[in-house]
Order: structure tokens, then C-alpha cells, then sequence
């Protein structure tokens, strides 16, 4: 089990060769759940690391290399058998030019007074522009769509539900119109949500500074004694601030380690952390980015441990 209270060793079971981890197991199990295969499959990869007992308790198959490539085997299944749908951006259009029309007609009504009809910002925010940009680039259109369909228009109780879902949708595409996005030949659609990132009209780019970001690297110290994560990757944006799906942990842990080095500050945000209890552990960290030539840090938000071990 992943953990981020304390370092523990994982329970393990004799295999007659090696102790084996549950953390070996899990890592099979992950990937035959995400593939659905064979059960003999998972069986196999275990035993190819492990070594299996026969009756006799002579060890039958020795520890060696297979398991790695059963288990590389296991996790590209999903992308041979049932292909997801690719992550694509704003800039490959995907909205028509008639549905930010119904949009424009949608935003005017609703939100024009406050936010301008060229969505320049009178009384609210503005809607269009490098700052507008800055503000939700790269992440999913599901952050935007989200704000403005629970907090826009400010209405009362007895308002909600004036606009409709698809009507949000709508309202959307004309910002990405507003924003000189490209429209495209199909429609909008809530499923294409997640899949849609909003970045800069020059592509992705490093999240700005003060998003809330996830990173994983390793717990340690820097030459003054100060906690740092090292061998981290790019942060990336995430929207909970505090909790971790079981997914979004046993993604964590299956990334490689990256260069990049951030301060860890505000340790004491995360509740009965003991971070001498997991120097040199592999780690997840969230918490809110600060951007600053040579002292870059993120001000955490959680800390969770995903492996004893922080090797390449």
C-alpha cells in the first residue's frame, strides 16, 4: 500500500526463491487490471521475479529479467487492444464556428455585462488575452468549464439553472473564439473535456507560477539541510488539492524521475508528516508553485510516499 504516514517495509510472502514485496505484486495487478488479461499472465510475471516453490520446494523458475518485460508487456496491452482517445489542444480546433456563434448569443445575454462583449472586462475579469491565458494555460478545459458553469453568472438560488449545460459548452467555444483559437468542423462536446488542454498560441509551455501542481521526485535535503524534491519531473497541474485517487498514486508511482529540483517549503501543511522518516524515499508532492530564478519551490499542500526505493 502506497503511504505517506510512515516508512514501512511492505508485508511480503515467502516465494521460495526471494521475499517478495506487495509492492512487486502490485505493480502486476495494476497492469493486468488496466488490460484486463490472462490471469496465468500475472501469475507468470510474479513467478519470473520471484521464483516459484514446487512441491517439493525446489525453486522451478529463477528470478530474472522477465518480469520487467511481462510487466512493460502487461501495461502497453490497453494501448494495442483499446486505444484511447489522444490528449489535443485549442489550437487543433475543436469547435465549429456555429457553436461559438450560439455562444456569443449565449454569453451576451449572460455574461457580457460584466466581463465586456469583446470579453475585455468592465466590472469582472477579463476573457481575452495573454492574461486571460496565463491564468488557465495548460490545463484541461475541464478546470474552465467547471468555474464558470458552478460560479457564473453570479445568480441567486433561485436563478440556477438558467443556463443549461450545453449552453456552457457554447459559452466556452466563444471564449476560445475571443481568444483567436482556431474552430474546426465538429462540435464541443462535455467528453472531449479532459481530453482538450487550453495552452499559449506558441503551444505548452511550464505551468505559470501559483498553480497547483502535482510533482514526484525524491525526499531529500540541499546543502543548507533544507527539504527538497530532487529528481523531480515537470510539474503539472492538478486540481485537488490535498486528496490522491488510488489511480492517480499508482500513476505517480510508475513515472520515471526527472532533474528538476524544487525547495520544499510550508512542511508543516501536511498533516503527521515525519519527513526524516522518508529522506531518500520516492514521493508525490502537491502543493502551489513558486516561480523564481534559482530558488524555484512548492509551497505544499500534501506529501505522500509511492516507493522506499528513489532510483533512476
Amino acid at each position: 500500500m502506497i503511504d505517506r504516514l510512515a516508512a514501512r517495509p511492505a508485508p511480503a510472502f515467502d516465494s521460495g526463491r526471494r521475499v517478495c514485496s506487495v509492492r512487486d505484486t502490485r505493480r502486476a495487478h495494476s497492469a493486468r487490471d488496466n488490460c484486463h488479461c490472462d490471469e496465468s499472465l500475472l501469475s507468470l510475471a510474479i513467478a519470473a521475479h520471484c521464483g516459484t516453490t514446487s512441491v517439493e520446494g525446489e525453486t522451478t523458475m529463477p528470478r530474472t529479467s522477465t518480469f520487467g518485460l511481462i510487466i512493460l508487456i502487461l501495461s502497453t496491452l490497453p494501448a494495442m487492444a483499446a486505444p484511447q482517445a489522444p490528449r489535443t489542444s485549442v489550437l487543433d480546433g475543436v469547435y465549429s464556428e456555429a457553436q461559438a456563434a450560439r455562444g456569443q448569443s449565449a454569453y451576451r445575454a449572460s455574461c457580457g455585462a460584466c466581463h465586456g462583449d469583446a470579453g475585455e472586462g468592465v466590472s469582472a475579469p477579463t476573457l481575452a488575452g495573454d492574461r486571460f491565458i496565463e491564468r488557465w494555460r495548460d490545463d484541461t478545459l475541464v478546470a474552465i468549464y467547471g468555474f464558470i458553469r458552478e460560479r457564473m453568472p453570479p445568480r441567486s438560488a433561485a436563478e440556477a439553472g438558467a443556463l443549461t449545460d450545453a449552453d456552457y459548452l457554447d459559452i466556452l467555444t466563444h471564449i476560445l473564439n475571443m481568444n483567436d483559437y482556431p474552430s474546426g468542423d465538429g462540435e464541443f462536446t462535455a467528453d472531449l473535456l479532459g481530453n482538450v488542454i487550453l495552452v499559449g498560441h506558441d503551444g505548452p509551455r511550464p505551468v505559470p507560477d501559483g498553480a497547483h501542481v502535482l510533482a514526484v521526485g525524491c525526499l531529500s535535503r540541499d546543502a543548507a539541510g533544507r527539504w527538497v524534491l530532487s529528481n523531480s519531473t515537470e510539474p503539472v497541474r492538478t486540481p485537488s488539492i490535498t486528496t490522491s485517487t488510488p489511480a492517480e498514486l499508482e500513476a505517480s508511482s510508475l513515472r520515471s524521475l526527472g532533474s528538476q529540483v524544487f525547495r520544499l517549503v510550508d512542511m508543516e501543511a501536511v498533516f503527521d508528516f515525519v519527513p526524516e522518516e522518508h529522506e531518500g524515499h520516492k514521493m508525490q508532492a502537491k502543493g502551489y508553485i513558486v516561480r523564481q530564478p534559482n530558488a524555484e519551490r512548492i509551497g505544499l499542500s500534501a506529501l505522500e510516499m509511492l516507493d522506499v526505493s528513489c532510483e533512476q
